[in-house]
């Protein structure tokens, strides 16, 4: 950082071209957890562009010891909050009878594990909580991300290939869903996985069963790969690794791509890539199957096919809804089974036909608008890497 700084310093004495680098070290200075590290850039920052007068230089100075202050007394008051708590006891006796963890160990990570408080507010409003496709589309598959899949999908097109070979799912599917999850690897994981997992497993109700269960799998995936806890990072929600796998999972799907022992999906692409097409795979995908079409409509008589779950409704074969009044736009054998539904397109209302496989998307997230944008995003950056494409 203090190379790029001083290089720009010397490169040009323009304001406003100095401006985002000064922002940049002021914004280190506030994010680093550790005092030293603080007091470093800000020595950087006073060296490359100094401060006029001694109060200035006492005032930040000042800033800095709050925050560093700050830092600690907030780590004491999120540090503790899993100790004295009853359902933290009986989790930990559940560990140790049925794993064999030793009870000390688990305490010992629990006082240390820190309650990330924003995490069940972040829970309740999750992306896929846009009711609007159209809005859903805009904000997930912009040109950044799509420029990332195309050279991602170049990068990996070895590991892709294998993938798809090995379990049928499409390339540009498996590279959708990578984008989708963590923006082709540009997306960070911030967070201590233990502190996430931890904090909704006994600070959200509404989910606290589910969580405890992937806590579990967090302890004995960290004990099977022999990794501290707490290096594992991952989303707010916990979700580890390339392809966001909650940890259970990762026990359940996560496999090697060279098929040896070791299995890696949160450095190693080609272990990712395969751990998505196996969970796609084992989840019902069908190969030379589409996950979704936008159809066109006419008529009345197909309302009664309208489903708003399109995992749970009734389907019926692609015949029946052209005699119903609905039109295809790919040829699609008549006897294949889909489900009508439909989304808030820019224009209003849009129809879609789902095919099984998408339900085996579907099982990856929940949610409808994250299936048509992995399918749309997959899509279009599998058509731009010059990838042949059967998913619509």
């Amino acid at each position: 950082m203090y190379i790029i700084i001083h290089y720009n310093k010397q490169k040009s004495n323009s304001f406003a071209f100095e401006l985002p680098f000064r922002f940049f070290a002021v914004y280190m200075i506030i994010n680093k957890k550790n005092f030293t590290d603080k007091l470093i850039f800000f020595f950087y920052f006073y060296k490359m562009y100094g401060i006029s007068n001694f109060m200035k230089k006492l005032i930040f100075l000042i800033i800095l010891l709050c925050l560093s202050i700050f830092d600690k007394s907030y780590a004491e008051l999120t540090a503790g909050k899993f100790t004295n708590n009853p359902d933290v006891d009986a989790f930990v006796n559940k560990m140790h009878a049925s794993h064999g963890f030793s009870k000390d160990y688990l305490y010992g990570i629990f006082d240390k594990t820190m309650h990330s408080g924003f995490t069940p507010k972040y829970m309740n409003k999750p992306a896929e909580s846009v009711n609007n496709w159209a809005v859903y589309r805009k904000n997930m598959v912009n040109d950044i991300r799509l420029d990332l899949g195309v050279r991602y999908f170049k990068k990996h097109k070895t590991e892709l290939a294998k993938a798809q070979k090995q379990y049928g799912v499409p390339a540009h599917i498996i590279a959708g869903i990578i984008g989708m999850e963590t923006n082709y690897g540009y997306s960070p994981m911030k967070f201590r996985a233990v502190d996430s997992i931890a904090t909704l497993a006994f600070y959200y109700p509404r989910r606290a069963e589910y969580f405890q269960r992937e806590l579990e799998a967090l302890f004995l995936f960290a004990r099977k790969t022999d990794t501290d806890i707490f290096d594992i990072k991952s989303s707010y929600a916990g979700a580890v690794g390339i392809p966001q796998f909650m940890p259970s999972n990762v026990l359940t799907y996560a496999v090697s791509g060279t098929g040896d022992k070791h299995i890696d999906i949160i450095n190693n692409h080609l272990d990712a890539l395969f751990s998505v097409a196996n969970f796609l795979k084992k989840k019902g995908w069908n190969t030379g199957e589409p996950v979704s079409m936008k159809v066109s409509v006419k008529g009345k008589k197909y309302y009664k096919y309208v489903t708003e779950s399109p995992c749970n409704g009734y389907k019926v074969t692609v015949k029946t809804l052209k005699n119903a009044g609905v039109s295809f736009p790919f040829p699609v054998p008549d006897d294949t089974k889909v489900i009508l539904f439909t989304v808030h397109g820019a224009n209003g209302k849009e129809y879609h036909a789902a095919f099984n496989n998408f339900c085996a998307v579907y099982r990856y997230n929940p949610s409808i608008h994250y299936v048509l944008g992995v399918n749309y995003l997959g899509n279009i950056v599998g058509s731009r890497a010059g990838a042949k494409l059967y998913s619509h």
